[in-house]
C-alpha cells in the first residue's frame, strides 16, 4: 500500500451557509415543519458537495418526498402511542414493545437510505447490514450494559462500530474496522483512572478546606467564657451583663455552689431588699425567654441555602452564590472534557484502523481543540441566541475534514472506473433504495 496521504477538504464557509439555514428555518416554520424534508436534502447536500477528496467533493441524492414520508408515518405513530397510552397503559407498554422489535429494521433502513444517496465520483455507497445482526447490537447489547452496571460499554461501543463500518461500502468493495474490544476498553479505562483521580484530588482539597473553615467557626463562635452572669455585685444585687455577650459554661458543682451562695446571701436581706432582689431575678429570667425566643424565630428565617448546604451555609457565607456559578461552570467544563476525551479517541482508533481495499485512514483529533470548539461554540450560540448556529456547524465540519486524510492509491479516477465497470457487470443497482427515510439526522 502507498505512504501517499490526500487530505480531506472542507470549502464551506458560515456567510454562504447562514443564507441556506435561515431559509431553512423560516419556511420550516411557517410551514409547520413540512419544509423540513427539504431543508434537511439542502443542508446535506451542502455539507456533502463542500467535502473534498482530491479536488472533488461527495454528493447527496435523496428525494424530499421519502424523507416527509418517514417523517409523516414517524408523527402518526407518535400521536397513535399519545393516544392509545391515555386510554389504556397495556396498549401504551405494547407499543413500547413494538418499538423494540422495530427499532433494529429502522437503524439499518436508515443508513441504508443515507448509503445509497451519497455518492463520490459518481459512485454510489451502500449498507448491507440484517436485522438480526441490528437486534443483536442495538437492542440486546444495550442490556447488557445495564446488567453489568456499564462495564460492558466499551465492547457495546466496539460492536456498535464494528456492524456500521463493516456492511458499508463504496460500490462493491468493503469498508473493514480492525479496531479491538481491548482497544475500546483502554480508552475508557483511561477516562476512569483520570476522573477518579481528579476527584479524590477535589475531595481532599474541599475536605481541608472546610475543616480549618469549621475551626475558625468555633474559635469566633465559642470565646472564653465571661464570668460577668449569674454573680453578686458588691452591693447584694444582680449584675447583668452587657447585651450580646456569650453565657458562661458552669459544671453541676459550680452551679450548686453558686446557689448555695445565693441562697446563704438572701438570708441576710431585709423583705424590702428581698422582694427588690426578686424582681431582679424575674426581669432577668423574662429577658432571657425573650431573647430565646427572638433566636428561635430568627432560625425559623433561616438562609433558604441552609436547607441544601446544612452547617455549611454559614461557613460559605455571601461567597455562596458564587461558588454555585463556579460549580455549574465547573460542571460544563467537565462534561466539555469527557465528551471530548471520548470522541477523539474514539474517532482516531475507529478511522486508524479501517480501510478500504488498498485505502486506508489516518485521524488525528485531540482533545484540547474539541474542548476550544465545544466551549467557544456554546458560549457565541448563547451570547446570538441561536443564530451563530451555521457558524458553529461549519467549525466542527471543517475540523473533522482537516484531520482526516486517506493514505493509499492516488489514481481515484482509475479505482472508482473500475467499481463501476464492476457494479454495471454484476448487474448490481445500488440506486435502488427504500423510498423512505427512517433516520433524523
Amino acid at each position: 500500500m502507498s505512504n501517499r496521504q490526500t487530505p480531506v477538504v472542507f470549502t464551506g464557509n458560515a456567510g454562504e451557509y447562514f443564507g441556506i439555514w435561515i431559509v431553512n428555518l423560516l419556511l420550516s416554520i411557517i410551514t409547520l415543519g413540512i419544509y423540513s424534508a427539504w431543508a434537511k436534502v439542502r443542508r446535506k447536500k451542502y455539507f456533502y458537495n463542500n467535502t473534498l477528496i482530491d479536488g472533488v467533493g461527495f454528493d447527496y441524492h435523496a428525494s424530499p418526498i421519502a424523507i416527509l414520508k418517514g417523517r409523516i408515518i414517524a408523527v402518526i405513530l407518535f400521536v397513535l402511542y399519545q393516544v392509545l397510552a391515555g386510554f389504556s397503559p397495556v396498549a401504551a407498554v405494547v407499543l413500547l414493545i413494538a418499538f423494540l422489535f422495530a427499532l433494529p429494521w429502522i437503524v439499518v433502513r436508515g443508513l441504508t437510505f443515507n448509503a445509497r444517496n451519497s455518492s463520490h465520483r459518481g459512485l454510489r455507497f451502500d449498507f448491507d447490514g440484517s436485522y438480526l445482526q441490528a437486534a443483536l447490537t442495538f437492542v440486546l447489547y444495550p442490556i447488557l450494559v445495564v446488567i453489568t452496571l456499564g462495564l460492558a460499554l466499551p465492547f457495546v461501543a466496539q460492536r456498535v462500530n464494528q456492524f456500521a463500518f463493516n456492511h458499508y461500502k463504496f460500490g462493491i468493495s468493503r469498508f473493514q474496522m480492525q479496531a479491538l474490544v481491548k482497544d475500546f476498553y483502554m480508552v475508557y479505562l483511561k477516562l476512569v483512572a483520570t476522573l477518579i483521580a481528579i476527584s479524590l484530588a477535589v475531595y481532599l482539597a474541599m475536605s481541608s478546606l472546610i475543616s480549618s473553615q469549621q475551626q475558625d467557626t468555633v474559635s469566633i463562635n465559642h470565646p472564653q467564657p465571661v464570668q460577668t452572669h449569674h454573680t453578686m455585685a458588691n452591693s447584694g444585687f444582680i449584675k447583668v451583663a452587657e447585651a450580646d455577650a456569650p453565657l458562661t459554661e458552669y459544671s453541676d458543682e459550680a452551679y450548686a455552689a453558686e446557689a448555695q451562695s445565693t441562697q446563704d446571701y438572701m438570708e441576710d436581706l431585709s423583705p424590702e431588699e428581698r422582694a427588690e432582689f426578686e424582681a431582679q431575678m424575674q426581669q432577668y429570667e423574662a429577658e432571657m425567654q425573650e431573647a430565646e425566643s427572638k433566636a428561635q424565630e430568627q432560625s425559623k428565617k433561616a438562609n433558604p441555602l441552609e436547607k441544601v448546604f446544612g452547617p455549611y451555609a454559614a461557613i460559605l457565607g455571601p461567597m455562596i452564590y458564587a461558588i454555585i456559578l463556579g460549580i455549574v461552570l465547573i460542571y460544563m467544563m467537565l462534561l466539555f472534557l469527557i465528551t471530548a476525551y471520548i470522541k477523539s479517541r474514539i474517532t482516531n482508533l475507529v478511522w486508524n484502523n479501517t480501510s478500504l481495499e488498498h485505502v486506508a485512514f489516518a485521524s488525528n483529533q485531540r482533545m484540547r481543540d474539541l474542548v476550544w470548539l465545544y466551549f467557544s461554540n456554546t458560549i457565541i450560540l448563547f451570547l446570538t441566541l441561536g443564530l451563530a448556529t451555521p457558524w458553529a456547524q461549519i467549525r466542527m465540519a471543517r475540523y473533522r475534514a482537516e484531520r482526516l486524510a486517506l493514505t493509499g492509491e492516488a489514481d481515484w479516477d482509475k479505482f472508482v472506473g473500475e467499481k463501476k465497470e464492476m457494479s454495471r457487470a454484476m448487474g448490481e443497482e445500488i440506486a435502488e433504495m427504500f423510498d423512505v427515510d427512517l433516520s433524523f439526522g
